[in-house]
């Protein structure tokens, strides 16, 4: 959950995005009427974007309330802490995918108020797809703010989805393996080379993204059918917005804590070796957000919009 889909420039394969279409086209709902729909993604959205990304604000904070501790930082430039500030909480640039996930829930709620045909929706997601990987690829071009651009492409990933939600359900156990398996191979067709550099700037870069990031969550939903129940991923998605907000600031930690603190030194040994303390420092983030986690159910229930346990 890393990059962000159609900075051509960047050559970023959409992961977060692979992600919208499954858990919010396939699990949209309009219930209780759009006061209580804004109310409810607000909770769930808006206020951990704003409490997470206080992470995101650590550093300007602590210069802005203790000026000495800008040598500490080695920062002896004007940091731009307005700017810092502005980034996070106008332009939403903190975690990012919340603030883009409400942009497009909200538009999902007033396109399937308009129309319930499923060829239209499909149209419009697949225009907006296409319409805001465009724009995001463009350098130069004045970034707008609270992630619009990013939330009509989440809006549009959401359509194609609440469209094709039963088909993609319906598939049998046997055959979503098989057909998981295809469009996993095709992903990675897509994908390495536009990621390498293979293929070039312009519409065959923007639809290989497009491609790749439908078949990268068709791939996805169909292994879910597939693995069926599993205690343990399933413990993660009940969660996962915990393990969303806290991942880069936990697996920062652990990096600072394995490789400065104790002074693990990895950079000069084979592959294999630095593969190995990678997935180390994984499963010691993972350890942590797991312990994170019960903390923020228990005491922090507020932050990601549940009732007092």
């Amino acid at each position: 959950m890393t990059a962000r889909i159609g900075r051509a420039h960047r050559r970023d394969i959409p992961v977060p995005y692979a992600l919208v279409l499954p858990t919010g086209g396939l699990t949209f709902s309009r219930r209780g009427g759009f006061k209580a729909f804004l109310a409810r993604k607000a909770k769930t959205l808006l206020v951990p974007y704003y409490v997470f990304s206080l992470y995101f604000l650590a550093k300007p904070f602590a210069i802005l309330l203790i000026p000495s501790m800008r040598a500490t930082f080695q920062t002896s430039h004007d940091y731009g802490i307005t700017h810092q500030f502005l980034d996070v909480l106008i332009m939403g640039n903190g975690l990012w995918f919340l603030m883009a996930f409400f942009v497009g829930e909200c538009l999902m709620y007033g396109l399937t108020s308009l129309t319930d045909d499923g060829r239209v929706l499909a149209a419009i997601g697949m225009a907006f797809v296409i319409l805001s990987t465009f724009v995001s690829s463009q350098t130069g071009w004045p970034a707008l703010p609270f992630q619009i651009v990013a939330g009509v492409k989440a809006a549009g990933y959401m359509c194609v989805g609440y469209v094709l939600k039963e088909w993609l359900k319906a598939i049998p156990r046997g055959r979503a393996g098989v057909s998981s398996a295809c469009a996993a191979v095709v992903f990675l067709t897509l994908a390495v080379p536009a990621v390498v550099g293979i293929v070039p700037d312009g519409p065959a870069l923007l639809a290989a993204s497009v491609a790749a990031a439908f078949l990268g969550t068709f791939a996805v939903i169909w292994l879910c059918i597939v693995v069926g129940s599993c205690q343990m991923l399933a413990y993660i998605g009940r969660y996962s917005l915990v393990y969303y907000a806290l991942n880069a600031l936990t697996l920062n930690l652990v990096k600072i804590g394995l490789f400065r603190v104790i002074g693990i030194d990895v950079a000069s040994t084979p592959w294999f070796s630095q593969l190995l303390a990678g997935l180390a420092a994984t499963a010691l983030a993972l350890v942590i957000l797991t312990i994170a986690n019960l903390f923020v159910q228990r005491w922090m229930w507020w932050s990601i919009g549940k009732k007092r346990p």
